[in-house]
């Protein structure tokens, strides 16, 4: 079975750049939020990481990270929430970290920015999960964030490697 790997998706570090660098200097600052369909470690490394060097990098703006819950049914939650909101004439949404399930639909609904030829980095994305995400043409809106597969590893000279059965 294969894992899905969460996919990235977002307005992108140029959009934002440009709401940074866009900021006169004595006027509101600018609040990015980043929602999350991953668990509280996912919100902790943007709050606890990846924020703080981002807003290091441009002044003026403040990072919130928010998180939805893990796998499909965080995804969903995002899903409905730009749903709701997508007739408005702003989202509250700037960043969403989704996975693959997800993205292809929220592609085919207009949910999403095509962002991905303005991020410089971008031209070194090599993953097919860029372009294709279960299927679904995401071309353009989607950057990989992770690849994540589970591994246990244990020492063989120390775990035997005889089937283990719990008591009862």
């Amino acid at each position: 079975m294969q894992r899905v790997g969460i996919i990235i998706v977002a307005l992108a570090a140029f959009a934002i750049g440009r709401l940074a660098a866009a900021q006169p200097a004595g006027q509101q600052l600018v609040m990015l939020n980043l929602v999350t369909a991953g668990d509280q470690n996912m919100v902790d490394y943007v709050k606890d990481y990846l924020g703080p060097r981002f807003e290091k990098d441009h002044p003026g703006v403040t990072v919130r990270a928010v998180g939805t819950g893990p796998g499909d049914a965080g995804s969903q939650k995002i899903y409905e929430k730009l749903e709701a909101e997508k007739n408005n004439s702003s989202w509250d949404i700037d960043v969403a970290v989704i996975h693959q399930k997800a993205a292809g639909e929220m592609v085919t609904k207009g949910l999403l920015a095509r962002y991905v030829a303005e991020v410089p980095t971008a031209k070194l994305v090599t993953s097919e999960a860029a372009k294709r995400a279960l299927g679904a043409d995401v071309d353009g809106y989607v950057m990989p964030m992770f690849n994540s597969q589970t591994a246990i590893a244990y020492n063989a000279m120390m775990v035997s490697a005889e089937r283990y059965e719990p008591d009862g």
